[in-house]
């Protein structure tokens, strides 16, 4: 069980928001970006050591979201910033996605930017119609966190991009009730589309909402969002396994997701079933529970996990081995490239990589690696 002081480590940054780390696609490399330095950006030595997102383009390049220093892309050899100086919307990056044609959307606490690969695009803001027609479920639209735990979830239609309602959950009157936190109940800090293309929106305190393209429903228990300990963890991370089971920001059950919704007391209701989770979490004061922001799978179908400040938590299928990192950094993203590469963000020592036994401070210039 997550300990009072390291919840509270994680409740005072700013809207921690992750979306949950898939491995990444695996697409065609464009041109190399190490032909030529954008105009835009500085070449660095060093990376920010607070690193809250991880994102791998289809040219191969890496791209690091720092909480307060802009955002960083590593090209196998050299490491270029990029800030507010070079047209970024914001310096605290939350988010990091990239559409069909090779775009790279960082979302900040303060505007959306798009990176064409040489300049930045700040995109407007537009509310969604009030008629519901900006809901829509195409592959090529991008979603993106936008000032986590205050706003709704965005997306992007190559013209547009839309911040959209989520409809009341059956717990926001209970969940609203003051004294409340800075953040909005509804507020949304993780995005995930699973293996069927539905999307997974999670919530500061309201649970987390299904869209499958036909219309909006709810799951919500009480420990996916509120530790035992006290405080709100929040929804940051969904996670569709290759079993097709679905992992909600903790260890203790996985849920199988049945696609009818059902109507209930005015609400709908994403129906499932719940089957145990890690081996021996299934209590408040298990060793093998406990809440993680962030999730991927490697190349060999194994779990990882990004457990805050007890490292990074490896589940095989039979058994858990859990990894330090550094001196007890706590861990805020995790990410496995197409190379099959594990990469782990950190609250404020940096980037890790792993190593084969355990995760090594990642040093740039090191040329990418075969794992």
């Amino acid at each position: 069980m997550r300990p009072p002081h390291a919840l509270m480590k994680l409740l005072l940054v700013n809207a921690l928001s992750l979306s949950a780390c898939t491995p990444a696609e695996d697409v065609s490399p464009g041109p190399s970006a190490q032909e030529s330095v954008p105009a835009a950006g500085q070449v660095v030595a060093e990376i920010d050591r607070r690193i809250l997102c991880i994102h791998q383009d289809r040219r191969g390049d890496h791209w690091f979201g720092s909480n307060g220093n802009g955002v960083y892309r590593y090209d196998g050899q050299r490491v270029i910033h990029y800030s507010r100086a070079d047209g970024l919307g914001g310096d605290q990056v939350r988010d990091l996605a990239e559409d069909n044609e090779g775009n790279v959307f960082i979302s900040t606490n303060d505007a959306v930017t798009k990176f064409d690969g040489t300049d930045f695009e700040t995109l407007e803001l537009v509310e969604a119609p009030a008629d519901g027609s900006a809901w829509t479920l195409d592959p090529d639209d991008v979603w993106l966190v936008f000032n986590p735990g205050r706003y709704g979830p965005c997306r992007y239609d190559g013209n547009h991009l839309y911040h959209l309602p989520l409809s009341r959950s059956p717990v926001e009157d209970e969940r609203s009730r003051p004294p409340r936190r800075q953040f909005t109940p509804a507020g949304v800090y993780s995005i995930y589309r699973d293996r069927g293309g539905h999307l997974w929106f999670g919530t500061a305190g309201v649970g987390v909402c299904r869209y499958d393209g036909q219309g909006l429903s709810w799951l919500y228990e009480e420990r996916l969002t509120s530790t035992p300990g006290g405080g709100d963890f929040g929804i940051r991370c969904v996670y569709e396994d290759r079993s097709g089971h679905h992992w909600i920001c903790n260890t203790r059950q996985r849920f199988e997701i049945r696609s009818e919704a059902t109507f209930q007391d005015g609400h709908h209701m994403v129906e499932y079933a719940t089957k145990e989770g890690l081996p021996d979490a299934q209590t408040d004061s298990a060793r093998n529970f406990e809440y993680f922001s962030s999730m991927t799978e490697d190349h060999d179908g194994t779990i990882w996990m990004a457990c805050g400040d007890t490292g990074v938590w490896r589940y095989d299928g039979d058994a858990v081995t859990k990894y330090l990192v550094g001196d007890g950094a706590y861990t805020t993203a995790i990410y496995c490239d197409r190379d099959g590469r594990l990469w782990v963000g950190t609250l404020e020592h940096g980037l890790f990589t792993f190593e084969g036994e355990g995760f090594e401070p990642f040093t740039p210039g090191e040329s990418r690696k075969e794992h």
